[in-house]
C-alpha cells in the first residue's frame, strides 16, 4: 500500500476485515505471509518473480537465511531462491550448491547504479549509457560499444553486481523465500572469485557490522569530510563518492545525509559505513568507546593492534628525529589494496593510529566466525610486517635497519 492509502482493519468473526476506499477501486489485492504473524499486502501490479505462495515461507533473521544456504550448499543444490522484500524481488541462481548469478527488479541493484558506486564510472556516463539502453541493448553492451569497459572489466563488473545482490539479502530483517529446484537458465552466468560458502561467512560479517554500526549512530550527529583524504581519493562532483560527501556536508548531519539520499535507506546506512570506514567523513561525537570489547577469543587480533602501535610510536619518533615526516600515504594505500568491496573494517587516523571505530567492527567482524577471526590476524599481521618494512626502507643512513631490528624485538 502506499503511504497515502487509508484502510480500516476490524475483527470479525472469522478473521480481519479490511476496508477502505483504495481496496473497493482495486481487485487484485495480494495477501502472503511473512512468518507466523505478519502479513504483506500489495496490489500485485509487477509481474510476480514467485510462481506460487505454497513451497514459500518467512525468515526473520539473516543468520537463518544463512542456514538455509549453507544447507543448499551441502546437498549441491541446482535452482532458484527466489526472495520477496515486500518492495522488491531478487532471486538467486544456484549450480551444484555454488552462486552463478543474481537478478533484483530494486534500482539500486541495476548494473550501472552497482559500478557507479563503485566508482568505476562517473555519474556523466551512468546517465549518457542508460538512454541508451533499450530492450534489445542492454548496459553493459553500451558500454562496451562506447569503450568505457573492456570485456574483462564488464565481467569483474557483473561479478560486483551479484555479490552487491547477494550480499543485500543479509541486510534485511525479514525475507519472504520460495525454493524452486530444476536447471532454470539465467541470460549470464558467472563464476565468483570465491566459493559461495565463503561468501555467505563474509555476508553475515559485514551484515553484523552494519547493525553494529548503526546501533551507535547519532542521527543528530554533524558530519565532517576529511579533506585530505578527499584530495587523495579524489573525491570529486560526479563521482559516488564525491557527491556522497558534498551530500553528506549539504545535510550536516546524519539524519539529513539519510533523509536525502537517493538510495533505500539499508544502501545509505551502507554508504555511510563505507566512508566513514575509508576515513572520508567522520561522525562528531561518534561513539568510539572500548571500553566494553570483551577479546575473550581474539586476543591475538588483540595483541597485533597492540603490536602495530607500539610500532608506530617508535616508528613515529625515529622519523622525527631523522626530519622526516612519517610516510602515513604509504599504510593507507597498503590498506587500501586490501579493501574488498567494503568488507575491511581496517583504517588508519592522520596520526597513523587504528581508529577507534574500526577497532569496534575488527572485533564485530572477527566474532562473526572462525574464519573472519583467522583473516583479520593475517590483515594485522601484514599490516604489523609492511610498517617495519617501511622503517627499514625509509629512514636513512641504514639506521633504519637497526631500529627495524629493534622495533621488531620489543614485540616478539
Amino acid at each position: 500500500m502506499s503511504g497515502d492509502d487509508k484502510a480500516q482493519l476490524k475483527a470479525v468473526q472469522d478473521g480481519l476485515l479490511l476496508a477502505g476506499d483504495d481496496f473497493q477501486k482495486v481487485a487484485d489485492w495480494q495477501i502472503r505471509p511473512l512468518g507466523r504473524q505478519r502479513y504483506l499486502i500489495d496490489r500485485g501490479e509487477k509481474p510476480a518473480a514467485m510462481r506460487g505462495d505454497g513451497a514459500g515461507f518467512g525468515i526473520y533473521n539473516y543468520k537463518t537465511f544463512a542456514a538455509l544456504l549453507y544447507g543448499l550448499g551441502q546437498e549441491r543444490f541446482d535452482g532458484v531462491i527466489s526472495v520477496d522484500l515486500g518492495t522488491c524481488y531478487k532471486r538467486l541462481y544456484m549450480r551444484q550448491g555454488e552462486l552463478v548469478f543474481a537478478a533484483s527488479t530494486l534500482m539500486d541493484d541495476r548494473l550501472g547504479e552497482v559500478i557507479y558506486r563503485a566508482g568505476l564510472i562517473s555519474l556523466e556516463q551512468l546517465t549518457d549509457a542508460a538512454v541508451q539502453v533499450s530492450r534489445t541493448t542492454k548496459f553493459g553492451r553500451v558500454l562496451l560499444d562506447n569503450g568505457v569497459f573492456s570485456t574483462a572489466q564488464l565481467w569483474s563488473a557483473l561479478k560486483l553486481q551479484v555479490l552487491n545482490i547477494f550480499q543485500s539479502l543479509f541486510l534485511n530483517e525479514n525475507l519472504y523465500v520460495q525454493i524452486d529446484a530444476g536447471l532454470e537458465t539465467s541470460s549470464t552466468m558467472v563464476k565468483m572469485d570465491v566459493a559461495t560458502k565463503q561468501l555467505i561467512d563474509d555476508c553475515q560479517s559485514y551484515a553484523e557490522m552494519i547493525k553494529v554500526f548503526r546501533g551507535r549512530l547519532n542521527t543528530s550527529s554533524k558530519i565532517q569530510k576529511v579533506d585530505a583524504v578527499c584530495m587523495r581519493l579524489k573525491a570529486e562532483s560526479g563521482t559516488f563518492l564525491g557527491d556522497t560527501v558534498d551530500l553528506a556536508i549539504t545535510h550536516e548531519t546524519v539524519e539529513g545525509f539519510l533523509a536525502h539520499s537517493k538510495l533505500t535507506p539499508v544502501n545509505s546506512i551502507c554508504a555511510l559505513f563505507d566512508i566513514v570506514h575509508r576515513h572520508v567523513l567522520k561522525i562528531e561525537g561518534f561513539d568510539s568507546n572500548l571500553r566494553g570489547i570483551e577479546w575473550s577469543g581474539l586476543k591475538e587480533i588483540k595483541s597485533q593492534i597492540d603490536a602495530y602501535h607500539l610500532i608506530l610510536d617508535g616508528a613515529i619518533k625515529a622519523f622525527a628525529k631523522e626530519g622526516s615526516s612519517f610516510p602515513l600515504l604509504d599504510i593507507e594505500l597498503f590498506l587500501e589494496q586490501q579493501y574488498s568491496y567494503g568488507l575491511s573494517p581496517v583504517f588508519v587516523l592522520s596520526d597513523g593510529s587504528i581508529a577507534p571505530e574500526s577497532v569496534v567492527s575488527i572485533y564485530t567482524k572477527a566474532r562473526t566466525s572462525h574464519r573472519q577471526t583467522q583473516m583479520l590476524v593475517r590483515q594485522m599481521q601484514s599490516l604489523v610486517l609492511f610498517l617495519l618494512q617501511l622503517v627499514g626502507d625509509l629512514l636513512p643512513g641504514g639506521k633504519g635497519w637497526e631500529i627495524k631490528r629493534t622495533l621488531q624485538n620489543v614485540v616478539s
